[in-house]
């Protein structure tokens, strides 16, 4: 049995945040390991922001929802941690101030073509905020101010990452977070 190092130098994480507009944001954590099977999973309720902090994040809103909340209380709560997070929603990004292990946003939208309702967050920041490389068919990006963290690119194709569909499990998490949180009924 591989300890937990082992296991994390060989894991990746995937955190997916989306909003409904009736209900919210949710998030969700799928960790895999090597060959993309499940070794965590968590997901979050619904967060919805108050008027009051709408005003008093102003464009900033979304960036705060998704990465200093959601993300940061998902990645907190992993027992393993992966060795790279990929997240699917540039406002994620930001979770990076807060949490101790590179986070690379895969850019542009999964082809999933099922979206429970969902849609992704809006805010983006200026490009030149961000730092990028293209590797085979993915763009990773991340905050310029972690640009280190693109070296992560490397390990990935070293550890064989590169040969899974990177996209594939944001919507695996999309379709768990649906499942937990199904869309209610209109009479």
């Amino acid at each position: 049995m591989a300890s937990d190092n082992g296991l994390s130098q060989k894991s990746l994480g995937f955190v997916s945040v989306r909003q409904r507009l009736d209900q919210g944001y949710f998030g969700g954590y799928l960790l895999v390991n090597s060959v993309a099977r499940p070794l965590e999973f968590h997901c979050t309720v619904p967060v919805q922001p108050t008027r009051a902090q709408s005003i008093l994040f102003g464009p900033t809103l979304e960036e705060f929802l998704c990465g200093e909340q959601i993300a940061r209380a998902l990645l907190s709560r992993a027992k393993v941690q992966p060795h790279v997070v990929l997240v699917d929603a540039p406002a994620v990004l930001c979770a990076r101030q807060w949490i101790d292990l590179p986070i690379l946003w895969i850019t542009g939208e999964s082809a999933s073509s099922v979206d429970h309702g969902f849609q992704y967050p809006g805010f983006q920041r200026h490009a030149s905020q961000y730092a990028q490389i293209t590797q085979g068919p993915y763009t990773f990006a991340c905050l310029d101010s972690y640009r280190g963290d693109l070296e992560l690119v490397d390990w990935m194709i070293e550890a064989g990452a590169m040969e899974l569909d990177l996209k594939e499990p944001f919507e695996r998490i999309v379709e768990a977070l649906a499942e937990a949180h199904p869309r209610s009924k209109v009479a």
